[in-house]
């Protein structure tokens, strides 16, 4: 089969972190031709075919221009990591992560608008639609009217136990960017209650937070480094209202990292038993007693790593690749 992705977010975080996942796990699988739409100095995956498009995203021009690239390109499926799916001919697969833009506020008030109109569009279109997680594809059935295949996002290997940073203050982690839905003021207020440790924010600029007494904005940082705030926190703190899939908490299980979450129906499916779940008033104490109980550490440091061992690339490339003949 020849099979064509769009990969013009490849760059980013989160749906980024889709696409080069899986796009290098389908190629290591093989037995079929990749060809990858993405911007001209995209970074891909030897063997894959690349097509220069860079459309502006949310546009009306990227439905089109990357609808006449698919239709030129010979296809037998089109991938949409995303669900903008554009005008082609081609038989389509999408991938709805998350219904956030429906349920959570929005600063542009055209986008919960917007979303609906193409999550709509998307599910009436593909052939099949994915998903990344149990919970969405509920979501998915009982909002939009549609079936979908969990398709689990995997854990890059990278995010595996490894030396600790040198000592210093006691830090809690938390991996985010700084939309509503994240949630962060939380985890900023709960610092503050906590005795004898500090916050690390990463993920965006932060800047209201940087004044926080106890709070270390390091904003976007290199994967690498990524991987050391991990292994070096008391744990990591993800208190966000809804989530698809939540892979900052599969990466630090893997990482050999406590987690701490919401009751977000996502992060309890993807961390089950392996981690603390507590909301915004609960946040406080379960940061001070996985602080001050070594064991309660050991433990779901333990867990969160055989938790993780089920998340891989491989294994969200092989559903995928099976929606692709189907």
């Amino acid at each position: 089969m020849r099979i064509g992705i769009d990969a013009r977010k490849i760059a980013d975080f989160g749906i980024g972190t889709y696409i080069r996942g899986l796009l290098g796990a389908l190629v290591e699988l093989g037995g079929d031709e990749y060809v990858a739409f993405a911007p001209a100095d995209a970074k891909l995956p030897d063997g894959v075919e690349h097509i220069a498009i860079d459309a502006p995203h949310y546009s009306v021009r990227e439905l089109i221009a990357v609808g006449r690239a698919a239709n030129r390109a010979r296809l037998d499926v089109f991938h949409a990591p995303h669900y903008v799916v554009p005008f082609t001919r081609v038989p389509v697969v999408v991938t709805i992560h998350d219904l956030i833009h429906l349920h959570q506020p929005l600063r542009n008030p055209i986008a919960r608008a917007y979303a609906r109109t193409m999550l709509r569009r998307a599910t009436r279109r593909a052939k099949r639609v994915l998903t990344v997680s149990e919970a969405v594809r509920v979501q998915i059935r009982d909002e939009l009217g549609c079936d979908a295949i969990v398709t689990p996002n995997g854990i890059d290997p990278v995010f595996a136990p490894g030396i600790r940073a040198a000592a210093g203050r006691p830090y809690f982690l938390c991996v985010a960017n700084d939309k509503p839905h994240k949630n962060v003021d939380a985890v900023v207020n709960a610092i503050a209650r906590v005795p004898d440790a500090e916050l690390v924010l990463v993920g965006a600029p932060f800047a209201r937070f940087r004044e926080r007494e106890r709070v270390v904005v390091r904003g976007f940082v290199v994967v690498d480094e990524l991987v050391n705030l991990y292994r070096g926190a008391i744990a990591l703190v993800m208190p966000s209202r809804e989530e698809g899939f939540g892979l900052p908490a599969a990466e630090a299980m893997a990482c050999g990292t406590p987690v701490i979450t919401s009751n977000a129906p996502a992060l309890v499916e993807i961390t089950g038993d392996a981690v603390l779940h507590a909301e915004d008033d609960a946040l406080a104490d379960a940061m001070t007693r996985i602080a001050r109980d070594e064991e309660l550490r050991a433990t779901l440091a333990s867990r969160g790593l055989e938790r993780a061992k089920t998340f891989t690339w491989t294994r969200c490339a092989a559903l995928t690749r099976d929606a692709y003949r189907a």
